[in-house]
């Protein structure tokens, strides 16, 4: 964040003088008497001048009223101004000094020490749109130790130099501080600034904003040491995860991008422990990862038609004498590992607590899986269908039915691979395919940006669908070194017990990626000067439609007693 640029927006002092003169010398025998400047005075006075105690007024409306002293205003007194400013405190030699207090026309007050008609030595203003300094002054304006609050909540605290910070300072806006050099009201030079979620920036301020040698403790445990260029990791640095995952190397606007090295804290599907090359936008790019994606597509060309037959003819046929529940989990995107990841998942939990080991099918997109798994293409998603029909009682068993990838606005799951286009799935088109299957029980569950959206399509009597966003929303979580999105974990890992019933698990998923996003998305806004409060069309608001036919159906299946 930068804190908002302002000048102080105040006049402080108008440069106060009593526009009187005071030492005229009347005659003895006059109780009352009148200034030169019009003034009527009436009290005590000796050898011809006003001394002791007594009272000035002017016809414009000014007065004067206290101790004299040869004729000049001398202790404890009160003087008001025809322009709304009344003092009341301590005068010398015709000047207000010592204590006292002032306010203004405009309802802005100081209360402390005067010299010379200025506020000098401690005080404390205060304005009428609620601004506050209370602190050392010297020939009326801020100068010295000081505490400011400022309208908008900002608070400002060290040494100001003529109504300025200067030096070293710590300031608080809200949940976020700041110690460290402050120029133009604003961070600059080292300092140290804290945000709303306790994520720590260290280093070199210009203008209030990160930039130079710094580094960046976060909450959660991770860690950055290097450059910065408008508060984003950019330059050469070292990064720590909150996992244990280590990256150094080059990084260009807070990603991986230039040579580096990245050294994991625990092995990689494949077993590898560490990447080196070349880094773009956060993922690595090198010759060997070039030619692994031109063989990856040589094998596809050659195997997968082989690769899904054998994965199909594998699936058990159902038990007539049960409600049985098949699995048909998808990854779509595999350009980032996190949908595989998710697939896998949720494919072990099933067949482990659902009894759909034998009756599970996984389509999946991956650099890492296309010589053993089938690949997720409308074509396969559309004969892995039939197949499931094919061994399921149609009218009796139930197809949950998994979608993991990124999605569009207009409503179509990604799907893709390194290297090959292939069409995107569309709403529709799921929906066509599900009722030509015939199967007449599914639980669909949706988890990608705009996913709402495949409700309409989807829904009927005999179908659960469940969406991880609402049609205009995206969701959250798809980064390629996650194992879950937001959804895929509150959901699977975090709701779904053996337990639990589909419905009572999205509910409790529900609750949690809220949280998180609140979380995730305050962060940002704190960092990027949006203020803390989450705007509500930022979260991604799961969608589910539970029609009573399926629950019951759902509920029989539960009810069987284990085999």
């Amino acid at each position: 964040m930068s804190f908002p640029s302002a000048a102080l927006r105040r006049s402080l002092l108008s440069r106060l003088a009593l526009a009187v003169s005071l030492s005229a010398v009347f005659p003895a025998f006059a109780a009352d008497a009148v200034t030169p400047d019009g003034g009527v005075y009436r009290g005590d006075m000796r050898n011809g001048k006003l001394h002791g105690q007594g009272r000035i007024e002017w016809r414009n409306g000014a007065y004067h009223e206290g101790g004299f002293a040869d004729g000049l205003s001398h202790g404890a007194g009160v003087a008001a101004g025809a322009s709304g400013w009344r003092y009341e405190g301590g005068f010398d030699n015709g000047l207000m000094h010592g204590r006292g207090r002032m306010r203004f026309a405009d309802g802005s007050e100081y209360e402390g020490e005067f010299r010379a008609d200025e506020f000098e030595g401690r005080g404390r203003y205060t304005r009428p749109d609620g601004e506050v300094y209370e602190g050392e002054f010297r020939k009326g304006r801020f100068h010295g130790e000081g505490r400011l609050e400022m309208a908008d909540g900002r608070i400002y605290m060290g040494r100001f130099e003529d109504d300025e910070p200067a030096g070293k300072m710590r300031v608080i806006y809200g949940e976020r501080h700041y110690e460290g050099g402050v120029a133009d009201w604003q961070p600059n030079g080292p300092g140290r600034f804290t945000d709303a979620q306790g994520n720590v920036f260290e280093g070199t301020f210009a203008a209030g904003i990160l930039t130079g040698k710094g580094t960046a403790s976060m909450k959660d445990g991770a860690r950055y040491e290097g450059d910065f260029e408008n508060w984003r990791f950019h330059g050469q640095g070292v990064y720590r995860s909150a996992d244990g995952d280590e990256y150094l190397g080059a990084f260009a606007w807070g990603l991986y991008d230039g040579e580096g090295t990245m050294v994991y804290a625990r092995p990689r599907p494949d077993g590898r422990l560490r990447d080196s090359g070349i880094w773009r936008r956060g993922k690595l790019h090198d010759a060997a990862a070039e030619a692994l994606k031109q063989r990856n597509v040589e094998t596809v060309l050659y195997n997968q038609p082989a690769v899904l037959q054998q994965h199909l003819q594998a699936l058990r046929t159902q038990d007539p004498a049960r409600i049985d529940l098949y699995l048909l989990a998808v990854a779509g995107d595999g350009r980032e590992e996190v949908f595989r990841r998710e697939v896998e998942f949720v494919r072990g939990q099933f067949d482990r607590d659902f009894g759909t080991a034998g009756r599970s099918l996984a389509l999946v997109n991956s650099r890492s899986s296309v010589d053993a798994v089938p690949l997720a293409t409308q074509t396969s998603l559309r004969q892995a269908l039939r197949a499931l029909a094919e061994r399921m009682d149609v009218e009796q068993d139930i197809l949950f039915l998994f979608l993991t990838s990124h999605g569009s606005e207009s409503h179509e799951l990604t799907f893709k691979l390194n290297g090959i286009d292939l069409p995107d799935l569309p709403a529709a088109a799921l929906g066509e395919m599900l009722r030509d299957s015939g199967i007449r029980w599914k639980v669909v569950l949706v988890s990608a940006c705009y996913s709402g959206g495949f409700v309409d399509a989807l829904a009927d009597e005999g179908t659960l669908v469940m969406t991880s966003a609402r049609h205009d929303r995206t969701s959250f979580g798809c980064a390629d070194d996650n194992d879950f999105t937001y959804f895929g974990r509150a959901y699977f890992k975090e709701s779904l017990k053996p337990s639990a019933s589909f419905v009572d698990a999205f509910d409790q998923a529900r609750g949690l990626v809220e949280a998180w996003e609140r979380e995730d998305l305050a962060g940002v806004q704190g960092a990027g000067g949006k203020g803390d409060e989450l705007a509500e069309e930022e979260h991604s608001r799961p969608v589910i439609v539970a029609p009573a036919p399926i629950r019951e159906q759902l509920r029989r299946w539960k009810a069987q007693p284990a085999k």
